[in-house]
């Protein structure tokens, strides 16, 4: 048997004279830099070494799990009725985490590392890391969600003046859809009608003062916020990079079978919300995959949410 080759070093005369420092020791000055580096796992760790480095961090927001063409995380919530849910990284890395707020919840919209969860009749913005909520005012007669399909799409950041929320959904007449829009600091929501779109929706997106809305059958569901009216349109795929069109596509059954296996997880006939994933050339769509007219659908069943994991922090007095 060959032997292994061995090292020799020379060791330094000074050995003796070389000191150790502390973590608490690195100058404060620099905290704020390294935290901003940080992905969400390791900042959420950074936060919980101490109270100075809680401090420091308090503006780092994980931002570089921000960087273009990076796949979502998911989260799996609802299972046996608690606040115990399943995070998936992007990596397929999972991790059990308790948040109350998803106990019971569903997930209307996730864009920004931001959710839109519906809840015991209320409606607010939520961020899973860092817990931070904002209330939003809860539509008159609004559609219950166990007997109707619910998208929504918000234009901004809630903590942005210009954030402008709008959902779609079935009402009880089964081929008819309603919009409820609301911009920030609104009290009230406006509706909107559609007859005669039979369709489920799968898709939805924001651009350019335009909330979109697609089916599987490439037709869409048009919002325009300047103009408060609703239209139907018919989706053109681009054959040239020269042509002008709305930078958004569809992510392929590939794809989506690929993040699918990533999450090793059962999720059978579980109802899923979508999300945009930000893309150099065109922000790419992850479906809804509502299962509300599933059988069982009138018991509490696990739901997931495809996210981009980011640690927002806000005012304590902030209100929509």
């Amino acid at each position: 048997m060959d032997s292994l080759p061995v090292v020799h070093s020379q060791r330094s005369s000074t050995r003796d004279q070389v000191t150790t420092r502390e973590w608490n020791d690195l100058p404060s000055e620099l905290l704020p830099s390294i935290a901003d580096r940080l992905g969400i796992i390791e900042l959420l760790r950074f936060r919980g070494v101490c109270k100075d480095w809680n401090f420091a961090s308090s503006t780092a927001s994980a931002e570089i799990e921000a960087l273009p063409n990076r796949d979502p995380w998911f989260l799996l919530y609802g299972e046996n009725n608690n606040s115990q849910c399943t995070l998936v990284t992007e990596s397929g890395k999972q991790y059990i985490i308790t948040i109350p707020e998803m106990d019971g919840a569903t997930c209307l919209a996730s864009s920004l590392g931001w959710l839109l969860l519906y809840r015991e009749g209320l409606i607010f913005f939520f961020c899973p890391f860092s817990r931070a909520r904002i209330d939003l005012p809860v539509p008159t007669k609004f559609p219950p969600m166990g007997i109707s399909d619910h998208v929504a799409v918000f234009s901004t950041p809630p903590t942005s003046q210009d954030c402008v929320v709008c959902i779609i959904c079935r009402t009880n007449k089964t081929d008819d859809l309603e919009l409820y829009v609301i911009h920030r600091g609104a009290t009230s929501w406006t509706k909107h009608k559609l007859s005669s779109f039979p369709n489920k929706i799968e898709c939805a997106a924001y651009h350019n003062g335009v909330f979109y809305y697609f089916d599987n059958t490439d037709l869409m569901v048009c919002f325009s916020i300047k103009d408060r009216s609703i239209s139907l349109g018919k989706v053109r795929y681009v054959k040239s990079p020269n042509e002008r069109c709305i930078p958004l596509k569809f992510i392929s059954n590939v794809e989506k079978e690929d993040m699918k296996k990533r999450l090793d997880l059962e999720l059978g006939d579980v109802s899923t919300c979508g999300t945009t994933v930000s893309c150099l050339k065109a922000d790419k769509m992850v479906p809804y995959e509502n299962r509300a007219n599933a059988k069982g659908a009138g018991t509490r069943r696990p739901k997931g949410v495809w996210f981009q994991p980011r640690f927002h922090q806000i005012d304590k007095m902030l209100s929509w």
